[in-house]
């Protein structure tokens, strides 16, 4: 059990750990009598919450931990737009992925992970892929398709079908040609466990 310096008065709400109290500062010779424990209790008291606070501040930073509110603002950090629908276990994620599920914007990998790990639902693929050469970058062949990818995501309840297609378009290679189908929602549960490009 933690010992507590007890202090005299009514205005005193709680008690306040030994270690943390200014009293145990002092010099022995300025701890003699009650004089200076009235004294300093004031100042335990409001100092007291932000020592609580300055002893946790890790855990405001850890993204399982973190405040609710601290998420959005950690999240610009590394570049990621979540629409506000994202349910927070998914914006814990890509804030504990961070960057390195923002390097694999564009891939498959990366689209994957962002629709089942972050937005919470499920994602099917097709993509016809294909690649082209020429002596110079801009040669294009004249019966050349540019790539297609079809994707069709189911989200989890409560999930707005725009805020689904804002967040694939996001992720898709920007030189390919999208078709985006949001299916019927399905009831919201927690993410799977991280992906191994992500730990």
């Amino acid at each position: 059990m933690t010992p507590t310096s007890r202090r005299p008065g009514p205005d005193r709400s709680a008690d306040t750990p030994a270690y943390r109290s200014l009293l145990a500062a002092l010099p022995a010779v300025y701890r003699q009598g009650d004089f200076a424990d009235r004294f300093v209790s004031g100042f335990d008291d409001v100092l007291s919450p932000v020592l609580e606070t300055l002893d946790c501040l890790d855990a405001y930073t850890a993204p399982g931990t973190a405040p609710a509110d601290f998420l959005d603002w950690m999240l610009d950090w590394t570049g990621a737009d979540l629409p506000a629908s994202v349910p927070e276990a998914g914006r814990r994620y890509a804030l504990a992925a961070g960057v390195r599920l923002q390097g694999l914007r564009g891939t498959r990998t990366g689209l994957e992970l962002m629709v089942r790990h972050v937005l919470c639902g499920h994602v099917e693929i097709a993509e016809t892929g294909g690649t082209r050469y020429g002596p110079w970058p801009d040669d294009t062949a004249e019966d050349h398709e540019p790539p297609r990818v079809r994707v069709r995501v189911t989200p989890p309840a409560g999930m707005p079908a725009q805020d689904v297609v804002h967040v694939v378009r996001d992720w898709l290679p920007a030189h390919a040609h999208a078709t985006i189908d949001v299916a019927d929602p399905r009831p919201a549960g927690p993410p799977g466990p991280p992906h191994p490009d992500v730990r």
